[in-house]
């Protein structure tokens, strides 16, 4: 369990944003820039295409029996109806987490081509999460879906304890260990106005503390520091005639390493604060034919001394026209532009613009593929400060992307899925970043009760310009890895896992290199439906080729997490 943090001034004006949200309230890919990337686009307007067609199909329901409210759909359903809710990106999610980067966790495998992201971990693989929905949720075996009802507002809490022994907290080659306690908690809210008007709140609020070093923290400077998870939203969904629209605010509070964020020492972190409020809307023109539009506003803070240079502030508008006259496949166009500002004039801002087409069909009974391609133009403003205060970058692009992705259902036991592409992101040490990238993952129900999964990743990423005089300057790098992950329910109360995962990385930065082994093991107990006990111990050994910072860290958690 990874919880975050948050400096003390942003806690109380977040405090109360938060608490005034409650009291009206109360009587969830390729992984780059949303907004820069195509794929990262693309993958927004699928989510908004899904939460558009559960609002047309949801309606009020009268809650009798032992029902869960599906917060998704905005209806109740019975417990049969979860039956195969973990599907092949659940089932992925455990042997992914070993070499998901965060902070805490250990993992180094960093993708390159999601440096400038501040929207999430910057992790190898695709992300399986709503827009619209925390990164986390304390009940992962139990759905998310359990529910109370004060009048006519459904809430889902969720409460996770933990505490962790780390003994190794900055992965440092002088480890320092400390016991770290960690507390999470998840509401999944939602308040039908009329039968297509919805106001709905999702988020995840977490709190850590240090209890030998509250210095380690990725930013703040007190014994107890706050964090709010990616995805974390207050929206309120709209039907105006055949036009669904869905007005969000979405805000984070996490720590990032300076693998994401080029700063600070190879072990340093800090915090990052991002708001996006947007309008998204999707307009069915007719059987046919419909038409996608999204704006967004997006201002990131960069929290920690000596940071600021990564403040910025960015303005999309995007389309996606699409046309399925069968509804079984999709021929569609999408595309749009980007205006990043930074505040301080180390980084460069951009006008950033993609448009291109793209496919999606199904082939037989059990695959299902989607290509798009297209064109990127980054036109960057010209430097105005030199190294090291800045990488004297004045490179801009006119290149091309694709994205291709193939799912695949073999039986009822076997699901693989195979993700291939090309485009590029914004950078953090020159203007941007070109990847060439394989994701490839597979999941398989093995005998009763045990399943296995098994991923893997490569990428290729190319800067725009590599300065080493400026901080953090990033080279042409290649990684590659992969990760096994076994799970098996012993009985219906206990289930056990045991992961490893590999990872390596040669850039042509001297020092940069390194190769990582990490091992996982968990057990979890259900105490009742609605709360469960885990264990967790994780081990990374990192060997870093021609450098003297090799470090190994151990990672023992027990965590207990309940849904009212």
């Amino acid at each position: 369990m990874l919880i975050n943090h948050s400096n003390r001034t942003f806690i109380g004006a977040l405090s109360l944003v938060m608490s005034i949200t409650a009291a009206c309230l109360l009587p969830q890919t390729a992984s780059a820039q949303f907004g820069v990337s195509p794929s990262q686009t693309s993958n927004f307007f699928n989510d908004f295409r899904g939460r558009s067609s559960k609002m047309k199909a949801s309606a009020p329901a009268a809650r009798s029996g032992d029902v869960v409210y599906d917060y998704e759909s905005g209806a109740y359903k019975s417990q049969e109806d979860q039956e195969g809710f973990q599907s092949l990106q659940q089932l992925l999610k455990s042997d992914r987490e070993i070499s998901q980067p965060s902070i805490r966790s250990g993992s180094s495998a960093f993708a390159a081509r999601s440096v400038g992201d501040y929207t999430t971990y910057s992790g190898q693989y695709s992300q399986a999460l709503s827009y619209f929905a925390p990164s986390y949720t304390s009940d992962p075996f139990l759905s998310g879906k359990r529910n109370m009802k004060l009048g006519p507002v459904n809430i889902g809490l969720g409460l996770y304890q933990g505490f962790e022994y780390n003994s190794n907290v900055q992965r440092a080659p002088e480890p320092v260990s400390d016991f770290i306690s960690s507390t999470m908690f998840n509401v999944s809210a939602n308040y039908r106005v009329s039968q297509h008007n919805v106001l709905s709140v999702t988020a995840g609020i977490g709190v850590d503390h240090y209890f030998d070093h509250p210095e380690f923290a990725a930013y703040g400077n007190g014994s107890y520091l706050m964090s709010v998870l990616p995805g974390s939203t207050l929206a309120f969904d709209v039907k105006a005639g055949p036009v669904y629209i869905t007005i969000y605010d979405r805000i984070s509070v996490r720590p990032a390493t300076n693998n994401a964020f080029v700063g600070g020492t190879n072990t340093g972190s800090f915090g990052v604060f991002q708001n996006d409020f947007g309008i998204a809307a999707n307009w069915q023109i007719n059987s046919a034919w419909a038409l996608l539009l999204n704006y967004t506003n997006t201002w990131s803070n960069a929290l920690g001394k000596n940071n600021e240079q990564f403040d910025r502030t960015m303005n999309s508008l995007h389309a996606s026209l699409t046309y399925s006259p069968t509804a079984t496949w999709i021929l569609g166009t999408e595309g749009g532009v980007s205006l990043l500002d930074y505040a301080q004039p180390a980084l460069n801002g951009a006008s950033l613009y993609n448009w291109g087409m793209f496919v999606s069909m199904p082939i037989g009974k059990s695959t299902t593929i989607k290509l798009s391609g297209g064109l990127q133009i980054f036109e960057f403003d010209d430097p105005t400060v030199q190294a090291p205060l800045g990488p004297e970058d004045n490179t801009d692009l006119s290149s091309y992307y694709y994205n291709l992705s193939i799912t695949n259902q073999l039986n009822a036991r076997f699901s693989h899925t195979l993700t291939v592409g090309h485009e590029s992101s914004i950078n953090l040490s020159s203007n941007f970043v070109t990847a060439d990238f394989v994701n490839y993952g597979l999941s398989m129900v093995a005998w009763k009760g045990g399943r296995f999964s098994l991923s893997g990743y490569f990428e290729r990423a190319e800067p725009s310009f590599f300065n080493p005089a400026f901080a953090g300057a990033q080279a042409d790098v290649s990684q590659y890895g992969y990760d096994f992950y076994y799970s098996h329910q012993i009985s219906s109360k206990w289930r056990a896992g045991a992961g490893y995962h590999f990872g390596r990385s040669d850039s042509k930065a001297a020092g940069q290199d390194n190769d990582q082994h990490g091992f996982a093991l968990d057990l979890n107990y259900t105490i009742s439906s609605k709360a469960g006990m885990n264990f967790g111990y994780r081990y990374f050994i990192t060997d870093s080729k021609g450098a003297n910072t090799d470090s190994t860290q151990s990672r023992v958690i027990l965590g207990f997490n309940y849904n009212f």
